[in-house]
Parts: C-alpha cells; sequence; structure tokens
C-alpha cells in the first residue's frame, strides 16, 4: 500500500484572494517595481529604511484581504490600509 500524498494547507483567505483574483492582472506586464508581494510590515519598514522620503510600496495585507500601502515620512515608515 502507498503512502497517501499530503496536500499543503490552504492558502489563508487574504493570500486564496491574491493568487485567485489578482495574480494574473498584476503580472501581465511584468510584477512592478512599487509590489513586494506578501512582505511582513517589519520587512516592509526595513527595505524603505534607506530610501528617500516619500518613497513607497504596495504589498499583499497581513491582516486583511486586500494591499497595504506603505510609504516613507519624516519620523518613520507608515502603513495604510487601502
Amino acid at each position: 500500500m502507498t503512502e497517501a500524498r499530503r496536500l499543503p494547507p490552504p492558502l489563508p483567505p487574504r493570500l486564496d484572494w491574491f493568487v485567485q483574483t489578482q495574480v494574473d492582472q498584476l503580472t501581465c506586464a511584468g510584477v512592478p517595481e512599487w509590489f513586494h508581494g506578501a512582505i511582513s510590515r517589519e520587512d516592509a519598514e526595513n527595505l524603505l529604511e534607506s530610501q528617500p522620503l516619500g518613497s513607497f510600496l504596495i504589498r499583499v495585507s497581513h491582516s486583511h484581504v486586500g494591499y497595504t500601502l506603505s510609504y516613507k515620512q519624516p519620523k518613520a515608515a507608515t502603513q495604510h490600509a487601502v
């Protein structure tokens, strides 16, 4: 008897939404340089740390279905859900 293949766990709803409805539209002309996928808030802040004021990136939100805009302002990187 062969061992049954284990399927990977289902994606969290926010990532399932992204894979099912957004990937094709976002990547049809290549991934934009401002899009950083499903990175964490900490990773976004680290990426923006050495960038000039006003720099930004978009990532898949970790807390809800949708995107998060992270941008650099004078005091620290700030994030707003969109």
